[in-house]
């Protein structure tokens, strides 16, 4: 850039400075603290051409509210003179994992159970009664002997056993949803201000 002298820098007005511009026709330019370059001890530099002044806008003295916010009366340039500022920001994403299994199988155990059971059976009983008196043509005899034999009887329990089928068991699976916190550390940038040599530089403010 061409060494080009303006005028002579004046007093601080907000975000600004006056320049004292008589070699340019003008008395006064308001120029905003982002059109310096860099500072030396006898200079102050500006980043645009002695030419572009004018059309900057910089005759007309900013009011309070743009002593404040020189938006709109940046130079060509300025956006070679921004700085960005940036921060980590946590997103989430979830993945399918498989974190176990369900195995269903048959063990077979054992228990005791009693049935009761009716069963029948027969007993033997005598019936003795009186009858007429008759004669018999038959003697008593030590050696005749008369026996009778009746067959006595029951039900015997015998035990079988059939499986059956008794309960059926299904297997499925339903998603259900819940809340988990995770957490990390993220980082930012901070705007850090350096100066070299007397230079009144301004405050920055967040927008």
């Amino acid at each position: 850039m061409n060494e080009e002298r303006i005028g002579m820098a004046g007093e601080k007005l907000g975000d600004y400075f006056n320049v004292d511009a008589a070699c340019l026709g003008n008395t006064e330019y308001y120029v905003p603290f982002d059109a310096i370059a860099n500072v030396t001890e006898d200079a102050v530099r500006l980043n645009i051409r002695k030419d572009q002044i004018k059309s900057m806008g910089w005759d007309q003295r900013p009011s309070e509210t743009s002593m404040r916010d020189t938006t709109g009366m940046r130079g060509t340039t300025d956006t070679d003179r921004t700085m960005q500022l940036r921060e980590e920001e946590l997103h989430a994403r979830t993945t399918q994992v498989e974190k176990g299994r369900v195995h269903l199988g048959k063990d077979v155990v054992e228990e005791e159970r009693t049935l009761e059971v009716p069963v029948t059976r027969e007993e033997v009983y005598v019936e003795r009664h009186p009858v007429d008196r008759r004669p018999t043509d038959q003697p008593i005899s030590e050696t005749d002997t008369q026996t009778i034999r009746v067959p006595v009887n029951e039900e015997r329990v015998e035990v079988e056993k059939q499986p059956v089928v008794y309960e059926e068991v299904g297997v499925g699976k339903r998603v259900t949803q819940d809340t988990r916190q995770v957490s990390d550390t993220v980082r930012r940038e901070e705007l850090r201000t350096d100066k070299e040599g007397d230079v009144d530089a301004p405050e920055t403010t967040e927008r």
